[in-house]
């Protein structure tokens, strides 16, 4: 399999595995199960915002381009410390059809299994139904409007000794042409 890896050393000392020491046992599953390694994406611990995160932005595309076929970390932790985001992050890999690994036990297996989390389960539930949300009403979640075209009625000229409020409003959609 061709496998991309990600680290990330977060901030503080709550965490002290270094994006180096996760890199490193990456790399050691990699060899170990006889996979390919295409590449390593790492985010810098001294980011300036929680979403300043250009490896996961590159890791992102490389999911998304078919270039690989998993992805390998070594501790959920390096995808964030919050269990809401980690879950957020977790679906967006795998919604492009590419596996999540850990090379920690513990982590595995929550990978492997839905496990009995409550946080977990409340946030892929929530996470599934906006996919559904998304879905139904034809939006495409990238801010552009996926109306096609609008339709527009005529009305026909008003009386003018009509003094009644029969005013009709039309409001017309416009969706990009390009």
């Amino acid at each position: 399999m061709r496998i991309a890896g990600y680290v990330r050393q977060t901030p503080g000392l709550l965490h002290p595995d270094t994006a180096f020491a996760q890199s490193e046992r990456v790399r050691r599953w990699v060899r170990d199960t006889g996979n390919e390694l295409i590449a390593v994406c790492q985010d810098h611990h001294a980011a300036s915002a929680p979403t300043d995160r250009p490896g996961f932005k590159a890791l992102r595309d490389l999911v998304r381009s078919g270039g690989i076929d998993a992805v390998v970390i070594a501790t959920l932790s390096a995808l964030s410390p919050d269990k809401i985001m980690q879950e957020i992050m977790i679906t967006d890999i795998r919604a492009a059809g590419v596996p999540l690994i850990a090379t920690g036990e513990e982590d595995l297996q929550m990978l492997q299994d839905d496990g009995d989390d409550h946080t977990r389960i409340v946030v892929r539930d929530v996470v599934a139904r906006l996919a559904e949300y998304n879905e139904a009403f034809g939006l495409s979640g990238s801010g552009e409007p996926t109306v096609e075209g609008s339709v527009t009625f005529d009305t026909p000229p008003a009386d003018e000794n009509d003094t009644s409020d029969t005013t009709d409003v039309v409001v017309r959609l416009i969706a990009p042409t390009g």
